[in-house]
């Protein structure tokens, strides 16, 4: 580490800041320890993740944690399973494609190996193939069971008879715009979909059923993007599909359940469903109970009415069991925008624990699920439930996530809790000075999507309720995942993450909101050869929200990469959680209800000017901001709003105009009203305001924020002889700040350039191996989960 900045020459910095870039640092991260699943009692499943140093590459080795040892060993090392694979088949195969396999264990003594178009079941014992077939080129789902798989072909679904091979339609009537079993085109990834369509549905526990929905997207209109550089050359290539904005239709899915024995399809039409981006099979909103009947949350355009519906399969009826109703603003039942919601039905009491913001905080209520009405109330005070972890009915306990439990600290870290159903007995069983993170059992189990996966596992909390998978994180000083002996709290590590040497320091810190009332919570991201007696300039790094929040909890938080790599050029960079993002009170969450961008905007720029005052090492006249995405809206509307602070600002991907972006996320967050009702909202409007350096970026193969948004912001821009910079990166999407080098190294240039003051290194190249990417689109999705 050198001893100032100025003995480090741009181009070593440049060098320096790729190990930090997102995908590099996923290569390495160390994330699957909260991956896994209980075998039993005291022993835990879980693909343990490993640089081998032979290789240099990231591999997995399915391993076991032993509660009673207090250790973790490979349930079998990599190299000799290669040798029982290559034994069985004949054919030498290398560690580094093993480590890329894919693992489970189907019951305590029998491992699965899905690798090189096979799946493999292992005896772990006797250390040898007790069966092999073929995979499946498709994705499917499979049946608890594991007699079935249903795919979808065409425009319908199939069913696959695994030990046969006999194939068979479920449905056959499906037709375009109008199909089973498949993501509606307003995912967001429509043409990605397309290429790999999976089956969306759920099994029920005992293999009968399988529950779909039929999603007729007819009445939407049209988005087109233009491939304008086709990979195999010639002339443009234009991709249709559906898009719903305010104001337009929306995709109905009507739930459909199929009996596999007999054929029946029972369709559900009085209880067709509004799809809001993903379907809900996507957020866990849908699940199985008793035999026979399942359960759905639905909820309305604006998220301001929810219902909790009950389905009976063998019947073809529902009921309506429970509904809430916004008195003002939006419902929300979890932390996630797209997320399993805090509800769970009690189907050997018919009891519904049920999430509720009602008093201003997110709490746990008790309803008899027959009559609909209120038991009593479970949890309560000026905190919020994040995450039901797990429920004991037999003994009428729950556990829980809890954020804001200790006044004084962030109110976005998280305590494990555990409370009886009647409310009494309320504890906080685990805590730390940082993020404690626990994962929950799945209303649906852990998964479907895997051949040989257990359908009953737990995954946080073991079988007998006695130790736990937990995760302690801290931005600065890195994260650890143990087993944790509850009765105890005594633990044994799994995995942990560390800052590295080439990573600078960093410091939180608190500041005060626009209305010199409300604290702030931030992160502030040092050079690694930080100097106090020295002036940089600052980055703001900027997502409002309102749908999720932007300050890392963890220190392997793959979202704050950005920030990290920046800083290594030699800015200081902030992340910030302001009012309107998902923290707090429902107060503080929903605040900026219907203006999108305020006050969080005011939030930054009132933060930012407290740091420049409080710390002599950022220099107040040199303040950059860059985002994404809403991000990106959020950095080029600073910069026309705030533009006395923000000297050079970076908009990558943004919804500048929320009026003709996805209506999932406008018609939530900006609530109902026409076009003209929100078009001052718009970047637009507000562009004839520019005076400082505006780099505007979009991929124009973007399927979430189309391209067109940043070109209406060129044009407003043209139109008030502004001056700006842009670029347009051909086959690019939604992410192509973190995954595209050239785009990356563009946004650095820019940076040292104009804020800096120095000349970059001339044609600096960054790239990245497929490897790199799959890892990072891998962690991103977990933290997304997290």
């Amino acid at each position: 580490m050198t001893s100032g900045l100025e003995e480090m020459s741009i181009a070593e910095r440049y060098r320096r800041a790729v190990r930090l870039t997102a995908p590099k640092v996923a290569a390495e991260l160390l994330t699957a320890g909260l991956e896994g699943y209980w075998l039993d009692e005291t022993r835990y499943y879980f693909p343990a993740e490993s640089v081998d140093p032979s290789l240099g590459t990231l591999v997995t080795v399915p391993s076991i944690a032993d509660c009673v040892s207090g250790s973790v060993a490979p349930i079998i090392p990599l190299v000799a399973l290669a040798g029982v694979l290559a034994t069985h088949s004949g054919q030498p195969l290398d560690v580094e494609t093993i480590g890329g396999a894919a693992f489970d264990m189907r019951d305590g003594d029998t491992l699965a190996v899905s690798t090189g178009g096979k799946d493999y079941l292992i005896d772990t014992q006797k250390r040898r193939v007790v069966a092999a077939t073929d995979s499946l080129e498709m994705p499917a789902a499979y049946s608890p069971d594991g007699r079935f798989a249903c795919f979808v072909r065409g425009l319908d679904l199939w069913l696959k008879e695994r030990h046969t091979g006999t194939e068979r339609p479920l449905t056959t009537d499906g037709a375009t715009h109008d199909c089973y079993g498949q993501e509606s085109e307003t995912c967001l990834s429509a043409l990605s979909y397309r290429q790999r369509p999976t089956p969306v549905g759920l099994w029920s526990p005992d293999s009968t059923w399988f529950l779909t929905h039929r999603v007729d997207e007819r009445s939407l209109p049209e988005m087109a993007l233009i491939q304008h550089v086709p990979p195999s050359g010639g002339r443009p290539v234009l991709h249709r599909y559906r898009y719903s904005m305010p104001g337009d239709s929306l995709p109905t899915a009507t739930y459909v359940a199929i009996h596999i024995a007999s054929g029946r399809i029972v369709t559900f039409k009085d209880f067709a469903v509004p799809i809001l981006s993903l379907s809900p099979f996507d957020g866990h909103r849908v699940w199985f109970g008793p035999p026979e009947t399942a359960w759905f949350v639905r909820l309305d355009r604006y998220a301001q009415r929810v219902d909790l519906i009950e389905l009976n399969l063998s019947q073809g009826t529902g009921r309506i069991v429970l509904s809430e109703q916004a008195a003002a603003g939006y419902l929300d039942l979890g932390p996630r925008f797209i997320g399993a919601p805090n509800v769970r039905t009690l189907s050997g009491t018919d009891e519904v624990i049920w999430f509720s913001e009602r008093d201003g905080w997110g709490h746990l209520y008790l309803y008899d699920a027959l009559t609909g009405s209120l038991k009593n109330r479970i949890t309560q005070g000026d905190w919020r439930v994040t995450d039901i972890v797990h429920i004991d009915e037999r003994n009428r306990k729950l556990w829980f996530l809890a954020a804001g439990i200790e006044t004084e600290a962030d109110p976005a870290r998280r305590s494990l809790c555990a409370v009886d159903f009647d409310g009494h007995r309320f504890e906080v069983l685990l805590s730390c000075d940082g993020d404690t993170f626990v994962p929950g059992t799945s209303l649906c189990g852990v998964g479907q999507e895997r051949p040989y996966r257990p359908q009953g596992a737990t995954a946080g909390l073991s079988r007998d309720l006695r130790f736990c998978v937990v995760r302690y994180a801290s931005v600065g000083r890195g994260d650890i995942t143990e087993i944790v002996d509850l009765s105890t709290k005594r633990g044994f590590s799994l995995e942990k993450i560390v800052p590295r040497d080439n990573e600078g320091p960093v410091r939180p810190f608190t500041a005060r909101a626009a209305d010199d009332e409300t604290p702030l919570r931030g992160v502030l991201f040092l050079p690694s050869d930080f100097d106090e007696r020295r002036q940089y300039p600052l980055i703001d790094y900027i997502y409002p929200g309102p749908q999720t929040t932007h300050q890392p909890q963890r220190h392997g938080a793959v979202n704050s990469a950005l920030a990290r790599a920046l800083a290594e050029l030699g800015f200081v960079t902030l992340m910030l959680d302001t009012r309107g993002t998902s923290i707090n009170g429902r107060d503080f969450h929903q605040v900026g209800y219907g203006a999108l961008l305020e006050p969080q905007l005011s939030d930054h720029a009132t933060a930012v000017r407290s740091l420049c005052e409080r710390h002599t090492f950022i220099d107040p006249k040199r303040i950059g901001i860059i985002g994404e995405s809403a991000g990106g809206a959020a950095a080029a509307r600073a910069m026309f709003d705030y533009g006395d602070l923000y000297k050079v600002g970076v908009a990558v991907s943004g919804n500048h105009d929320s009026s003709y972006y996805a209506a999932l996320w406008s018609d939530k967050y900006r609530g109902p009203g026409g076009v003209d009702a929100w078009a001052g909202q718009a970047n637009g409007a507000a562009a004839h305001k520019l005076e400082g350096k505006l780099l505007l970026i979009s991929g124009d193969m973007d399927e979430n924020v189309h391209v067109s948004q940043t070109l209406s912001l060129v044009d407003s821009l043209i139109r008030a002889n502004r001056d700006f910079d842009l670029l347009i990166v051909p086959n690019a999407g939604h992410d192509v700040l973190n995954t595209h080098g050239y785009t990356l190294r563009r946004v650095w240039d820019y940076f040292v350039r104009n804020l800096s003051g120095e000349e970059p290194p001339r044609g600096f190249n960054i790239q990245f191996t497929k490897h790199e990417l799959d890892r990072y689109a891998t962690c991103s999705m977990r933290e997304a989960r997290q």
